[in-house]
């Protein structure tokens, strides 16, 4: 045998005995695939082919929470419906007369919608009878004692800003004519414009979708934009003949420095200051909701968080049952210092305590007013606002069972917002104004 033909049949024997050593390594790594899987700990969102819904969870059921307070993932059994909503129902866009018949107000049925970010849409529940909705459903039942039936919807979906919120009642709960609706929110209103940097207006997530439609999203994508930015031949081959575009969409930029790498890119100058823009855009949404529902009663609501203000702890102060005009006063004060101290700092998510501390407290301040100034102009519903701070213990030690983390309720926390509204509900419809320090007490012993 000749040395070449050695060495050929050497080659071959070498390649055959490497192709079949690593189909014995993916062999076993198939079969301990398993093991190294982990549950999901957050809510999984998917782009959803409707674009008014943007983004939302899968259709399905099964889930998994970490409590970061315990260290534990808590299994759930919550399911999503077809917009990934957290209903045992399907939802449609197009309500005829079949689905309003199924799904619409029954004979002597009240309709209660509520809506808001990830903490309605259930992230921490164990079950949808777990959420907020399914809380506020049982409390109210269970207190009517028969005189009433009620039905609660949940159209809270993980991620949304206060306008999407105000999109989704009006695609699916303005045909339902609702006795009352509830908005429970802030938080991703107080992130999206400053900390993720989404920019004034714009959902969560935005720059990464604008670095989609520009044939960026992946990474092969990205070597392509490169070589057509830097050669005259891939531009010519792609058909970009004189076009060098920029590696970032228009207006997006990749901040390497900020911690968080999920939100490296972002819209570019974004400023602390941008909060009280994005504070304007998020009371339009409230407002539209008023107008939408004209017939319902509302509650606006501020969604309750784990740890007290990072900018003033005047906030708990100021809207806590035994609140008084001084602390609303001192309440403001602080959070005029501090924009204007830090109205032009550049947005990071290092900044994300402030942020949430600063948009949570001044976004309270102003649906208050706006249902105080509203619920004298329309006597024949109620408009109110309702803080959801006080409805849990205080001290951290005994808070912490009623969160998951800072902004996510476990099982306990959900129940106990679940009830609060469905006392406020239950108090008005009996003709009596809701005692908030009642509540409270009770709950604290």
């Amino acid at each position: 045998m000749s040395r070449s033909l050695f060495t050929l049949r050497s080659i071959l024997i070498q390649i055959v005995v490497f192709i079949v050593l690593l189909g014995v390594v993916e062999g076993a790594f198939r079969l301990m695939e398993d093991s190294f899987k982990k549950p999901p700990v957050a809510l999984q969102l998917i782009v959803h082919p409707y674009p008014y819904i943007m983004f939302g969870a899968d259709a399905g059921s099964g889930a998994a929470w970490l409590d970061i307070f315990s260290n534990k993932v808590v299994p759930s059994k919550i399911s999503f419906n077809n917009y990934g909503f957290s209903e045992t129902y399907d939802y449609t866009m197009n309500p005829d007369a079949e689905y309003l018949k199924k799904h619409g107000r029954k004979r002597g049925e009240k309709i209660v919608l509520i809506t808001g970010g990830s903490v309605v849409h259930g992230v921490g529940a164990t079950g949808n009878d777990r959420t907020i909705a399914g809380r506020l459903q049982h409390h109210l039942n269970r207190a009517s004692r028969g005189t009433a039936r009620y039905r609660v919807v949940n159209i809270g979906m993980g991620g949304w800003i206060a306008y999407q919120q105000f999109i989704g009642l009006s695609l699916f709960g303005l045909p339902l004519r609702p006795d009352w609706v509830i908005v429970m929110d802030g938080h991703n209103d107080a992130a999206v414009a400053c900390v993720h940097g989404s920019g004034v207006t714009n959902p969560l997530g935005w720059p990464k979708m604008l670095n989609l439609s520009q044939g960026i999203g992946t990474a092969s994508n990205r070597m392509l934009k490169e070589l057509k930015k830097h050669s005259a031949l891939a531009r010519v081959v792609t058909g970009n003949a004189g076009v060098r575009e920029p590696v970032n969409a228009p207006g997006v930029v990749f901040d390497e420095k900020d911690p968080e790498p999920r939100f490296r890119l972002r819209m570019a100058g974004l400023t602390f200051g941008n909060h009280d823009r994005q504070m304007e855009f998020y009371l339009q949404a409230q407002r539209n909701v008023l107008s939408l529902f004209g017939r319902s009663n509302v509650i606006l609501s501020s969604q309750p968080v784990m740890y007290n203000n990072a900018i003033t702890p005047a906030y708990r102060s100021a809207f806590s049952p035994g609140g008084t005009e001084r602390d609303t006063k001192e309440l403001v004060a602080a959070l005029d210092r501090y924009m204007s101290e830090h109205c032009s700092d550049k947005c990071s998510s290092a900044t994300s305590s402030q942020s949430l501390g600063y948009f949570m407290a001044r976004s309270a301040l102003k649906l208050n007013e706006l249902a105080s100034a509203r619920q004298p102009l329309d006597r024949s519903r109620h408009i109110l606002y309702v803080n959801t701070e006080w409805s849990m213990p205080m001290p951290e030690n005994l808070r912490k069972p009623f969160f998951v983390d800072n902004a996510h309720l476990s099982d306990l926390g959900q129940d106990r917002v679940g009830e609060l509204f469905a006392e406020v509900i239950l108090s008005l419809e009996s003709g009596k104004k809701f005692d908030y320090a009642t509540f409270v007490r009770k709950r604290s012993q």
